[in-house]
């Protein structure tokens, strides 16, 4: 999903605007309704980003007769109905979006800005299965991702490593190419309960984000 939107949304739309379109996009129904409660506006730390909706409002990706506050949840329609048939099926989607959720309240980055919360996550998803293998990705395909030129990926990767988020990072022998280690690969099949949810989040079973790369 973050490669389609990548592709799909104006190159320049905003971290903040990114992740609020994630969660729309994983949550949709087939018909592209989204209901969106006030915890997960809360859980993402969107709150304080009320030109997210109005972003993807203005580039037709989206519509509603109401706005996102901090006391009460929204509810949209996708006007992109392309997105419903991008892979993966619904029930993998809500797991994904779910996913999502743990990640940015992970304590390493859950004060950070939207943009290298949003870098974390495709970070994450760009993970090998096998544990303890090399994750890499190519620069320019991570900044697509985020919105962001590539250049502007290296100081949110060193921000993310200051964290301690990220183990370590490091250019490939291309230096275009990125290799990265997360401190805390285990995260994600553990269980995070207590996060702020109003039922956007289980607290079981395994936390995968297949659906959000």
């Amino acid at each position: 999903m973050l490669s389609y939107l990548a592709a799909t949304l104006p190159a320049r739309t905003s971290a903040a605007a990114r992740l609020l379109a994630l969660q729309c996009a994983l949550r949709s129904t087939v018909a592209g309704e989204v209901n969106i409660p006030a915890g997960l506006i809360r859980a993402m730390r969107l709150s304080s980003e009320p030109s997210a909706f109005t972003e993807l409002e203005a580039a037709g990706w989206l519509r509603s007769p109401t706005r996102p506050t901090q006391r009460a949840g929204f509810s949209v329609e996708l006007l992109d109905t392309a997105v419903r048939m991008q892979a993966p099926a619904r029930a993998d989607r809500a797991r994904a979006a779910n996913w999502i959720l743990r990640t940015c309240q992970m304590s390493e980055i859950r004060q950070l800005g939207t943009s290298p919360r949003l870098l974390a996550l495709a970070l994450t998803a760009h993970l090998p299965d096998e544990m303890g293998a090399p994750a890499s990705a190519e620069q320019e395909t991570l900044a697509r991702m985020c919105g962001l030129p590539p250049h502007e990926l290296i100081p949110l990767l060193d921000i993310l490593a200051a964290t301690r988020f990220l183990r370590s990072w490091t250019h490939g022998a291309v230096p275009e190419d990125l290799h990265w280690e997360l401190a805390r690969h285990n995260h994600f099949t553990d269980n995070y309960p207590g996060l702020e949810s109003d039922r956007v989040t289980s607290h079981t079973g395994r936390a995968e984000g297949p659906g959000a790369e």
